[in-house]
């Protein structure tokens, strides 16, 4: 089954370290029904190795914390789309701006829930006119996904490793909630793992730490039998800024590792070997993160739970990719 719509914790809806009964969110999937994980594995060293010659990317997060536009781009990173098999700079669509539910453009198509707004904007960018912009409303469970899968380049042959980054950016006030996602990957479980024939996520997200939001993933496996839905995660210490951050990943669903880093830096935020350090019961922490071979991701901010306070997140210069990609030059 591939969907992301759940009622309960036995969906993608992660409470993470987080004890409770029940998650009571809503998921949402996207108009072709597949399901979208967030995968963001690497293979040991090689997530380092893809990010050792990169450098900080950095706006002016002064400008979000006061809510007045950006003049002009906030950095100028050299053009990420020579050669990647998926690279989405947010500029090609001179005919979209407001962004409603099941909307398609481009490689995307969309899902929008009441409590939401997507558009493509330019108040916050990191090159060209215009980025990703979702707005969350206090007090909500909602979101905004761009999802893309069929005839793309990065789907071919549906890959177990991948690579990727993008910038983001987090206007003041940073609402938190038990757990929102910005970025995933899905697949039926790569062919050699035990699982085959159940679909399977990774998912870049955030989960909350003494009151703000932290980088996170969550991994996910479809029910099977008597064997329920997998919803498990591992957070790091790392707090996201309310300014520009440059978010790198390295996946491997094989070798089920997984490697997070921020602005460049050589040393990952976040690890996972093999299992992460949380799941919703009755899911053993030890039990391994099958990973997907990927035929589906998405992009954007979604909150599995009510807000404690609004949320607006920008994403520009979105790579996705079969070989290590680097954060931008200053």
């Amino acid at each position: 089954m591939h969907s992301f719509a759940r009622s309960s914790c036995t969906g993608l809806l992660i409470c993470g370290a987080i004890a409770l009964s029940s998650c009571g969110g809503n998921g949402t999937t996207g108009t072709s029904g597949s399901a979208t994980g967030a995968s963001s594995s690497g293979a040991g060293g090689a997530g380092g190795a893809a990010t050792a010659t990169a450098t900080s990317t950095s706006g002016s997060g002064g400008a979000g914390g006061s809510g007045m536009m950006d003049a002009g781009v906030d950095s100028g990173p050299a053009d990420p789309c020579d050669t990647a098999l998926l690279c989405e700079k947010f500029d090609s669509y001179p005919g979209t701006t407001t962004i409603d539910d099941k909307q398609k453009f481009g490689p995307w198509h969309a899902a929008l829930k009441q409590g939401a707004t997507m558009d493509l904007d330019g108040m916050h960018t990191t090159s060209g006119a215009s980025a990703l912009h979702v707005h969350i409303d206090n007090a909500v469970t909602a979101g905004g996904r761009l999802f893309s899968d069929g005839a793309q380049p990065i789907f071919a042959n549906k890959p177990t490793h991948v690579y990727g980054r993008m910038m983001m950016y987090i206007a003041d006030p940073n609402g938190t909630s038990i757990h929102w996602t910005f970025f995933g990957v899905s697949g039926g479980a790569e062919p050699g793992s035990p699982v085959v024939g159940r679909n399977a996520s990774y998912i870049l997200s955030s989960l909350p730490k003494n009151g703000v939001n932290t980088y996170s993933f969550v991994y996910g496996l479809q029910a099977q039998g008597n064997d329920g839905y997998h919803d498990c995660s591992s957070q790091s210490d790392t707090q996201m800024p309310s300014a520009w951050a440059c978010i790198s990943f390295d996946m491997d669903s094989v070798a089920r590792k997984l490697r997070m880093y921020k602005d460049g830096a050589v040393d990952p935020i976040l690890s996972v070997d093999d299992h992460g350090k949380g799941c919703v019961a009755p899911t053993s922490v030890t039990d391994p993160w099958y990973g997907p071979a990927i035929d589906q991701l998405f992009v954007g901010a979604w909150s599995f739970h009510p807000m404690n306070a609004p949320l607006d997140v920008w994403i520009d210069d979105l790579v996705v990719d079969d070989k290590p990609v680097a954060c931008p030059a200053p």
